[in-house]
């Protein structure tokens, strides 16, 4: 189990390298299961799709918290001044509730 903070990101003006640099508020913390693979990478530019379970402590607003695991977890675009660098980009969605556990479906994907 991994223990993590969680931040809304409130503007996005730089890319996911540089992403610390927009505005962000924190919400609170989420406990997060290992991610289990749910379809495995078919090409050299796809990194597959994984699944985790997060939990939201008591008193924690749920749909900000679920926002702000997306936010803090996905990171798109690299600072390279050239394609195909092969950085990663992580997309992370929220797809179901159930109580204060939140399933988190995140898709990966390469630069080239």
């Amino acid at each position: 189990m991994e223990k993590i903070n969680l931040e809304l990101r409130l503007t996005h003006k730089y890319v996911g390298s540089w992403d610390y640099l927009d505005e962000w508020d924190a919400v609170g913390t989420a406990v997060l299961t290992p991610p289990k693979c749910v379809r495995e990478p078919e090409d050299f530019d796809d990194g597959g799709e994984y699944v985790r379970w997060a939990t939201i402590p008591r008193g924690q607003p749920l749909a900000a918290s679920a926002r702000a695991l997306e936010d803090s977890l996905s990171k798109h675009g690299c600072s390279h001044e050239y394609d195909c660098c092969g950085c990663a980009s992580y997309r992370t969605e929220a797809i179901h509730r159930h109580g204060r556990r939140i399933v988190l479906k995140t898709t990966i994907g390469y630069n080239y």
